[in-house]
């Protein structure tokens, strides 16, 4: 009895970790938001757009000229904005939930399951604060004085519910967005209509994601679902108009979910067959973490080449260069201690000291888009790479015979 017992607990803790949630219609705010401010702020439509155009052409060449990846990590800093509770009860959730939602996340990120693609993205809670300060990258406000927050929360932009006002949440606490993903948990967002909403991302004071207080957890596929939304992941059943029609699919890098493995469907589609389509891995949308279906534990490489795309440009890609989880600059330096990268970010030149047994190794700096800019061999155990002619931005440094080791640059 005593086996079959605990055989009953290794099952649900497996089901518990597939599962990431239901299906659902009203769970994720991102897409009601961001359909609201394509119709109304020509601005954002066109930041949208631009970044659209530049993740596009980021992706086409990542395929046309395959580069060594390397794994990016992001500074994460969470505001707790709770009613007034004693920190580990209500909204006001503990140090350890929190830590272990952000280990949860990257699981999912990381493909920890093996049954979708490793991202190659970590999010890291911040270890120092604006100032240079220690910090345990959680910071936490009482928000009960804001006129409706305790009663229903917080309202989302171009939302008509009677919550607070976004801006005035996010005012009692937040980190600037060049250097932190700012994620705000709250106790209610539209009374419950919700259960988070993430910016796409276009920047501004008030970029980040809000999640409500009981999803951010280990076992929610919440988490994971936003961070895909402020990492420009759409639903992959984007234009379905409602759970109406089937997505158009003409051309899947500007249809649909713009990412081409991820086959269309409809929102409430979650059953054996896609009804929209039989091309492609059907698996690939109803177990996706971007879907509303249960059971969800993936992403797909199209998604992976997506927000590899977007963590390269503006505005995610200052994150790369921040000092909140604690390294300042990148002198990147390699797992053997055989070479070094400096300085980091540079201006004319970057330097690499490599020791003797190097000598003779190839080297490859590529652009952010995986074109590569020059290459050449270690000719001593102090190497200077011009880059003074190049544009400022990311780069990639490769070194080694296989390629397998590479660096980012910031071209100042």
């Amino acid at each position: 009895m005593k086996i079959t017992s605990n055989l009953i607990l290794i099952i649900i803790g497996v089901l518990l970790f597939q599962m990431q949630g239901k299906a659902q219609s009203v769970e994720c705010g991102a897409d009601y938001i961001h359909k609201n401010r394509m119709q109304t702020d020509s601005a954002y439509r066109n930041q949208i757009l631009t970044l659209e155009s530049q993740v596009e052409s980021i992706t086409q060449n990542h395929k046309n000229n395959k580069s060594t990846s390397t794994l990016y990590t992001i500074p994460v800093v969470v505001h707790v904005i709770h009613l007034g509770e004693p920190i580990g009860t209500g909204s006001n959730i503990s140090d350890i939930q929190i830590q272990k939602a952000i280990a949860g996340l990257n699981t999912r990120f990381r493909n920890a399951n093996g049954l979708g693609v490793d991202i190659e993205l970590e999010f890291c809670l911040a270890s120092k604060d604006p100032n240079g300060n220690l910090t345990n990258g959680i910071n936490r406000v009482n928000g009960s004085s804001v006129s409706n927050y305790s009663a229903y929360g917080v309202t989302p932009k171009g939302n008509t519910c009677s919550g607070a006002v976004e801006t005035t949440i996010k005012d009692l606490s937040r980190w600037p967005v060049s250097d932190y993903y700012n994620i705000w948990v709250v106790s209610k967002i539209c009374n419950g209509g919700f259960v988070g909403y993430a910016s796409y991302p276009v920047g501004g004071l008030y970029d980040g994601l809000v999640i409500v207080s009981t999803s951010m957890s280990s076992t929610s596929g919440t988490l994971p679902h936003e961070v895909g939304h402020g990492f420009f992941l759409y639903h992959t059943f984007n234009g379905d108009g409602g759970n109406i029609s089937c997505p158009i699919d003409t051309n899947c890098l500007i249809n649909g979910d713009h990412v081409c493995d991820t086959p269309p469907h409809k929102q409430g589609d979650c059953d054996t067959t896609n009804t929209c389509t039989l091309a492609g891995k059907w698996d690939n949308s109803r177990y996706n973490y971007m879907a509303y279906c249960p059971l969800v534990n993936r992403f797909t490489q199209g998604q992976k080449d997506r927000i590899r795309a977007t963590v390269m440009v503006a505005p995610r890609a200052s994150l790369l260069n921040s000092i909140g989880c604690g390294t300042v600059g990148i002198n990147e330096t390699s797992s053997h201690n055989t070479f070094s990268v400096f300085p980091n970010p540079a201006q004319s030149v970057i330097n690499v000291k490599a020791d003797i047994q190097l000598l003779g190794s190839a080297y490859v700096v590529y652009d952010n888009t995986g074109k590569i800019i020059t290459k050449g061999k270690i000719t001593s155990e102090d190497t200077i790479i011009e880059i003074g002619n190049l544009s400022g931005g990311i780069y990639f440094f490769s070194l080694g015979g296989n390629l397998k080791q590479t660096f980012k640059v910031i071209k100042e």
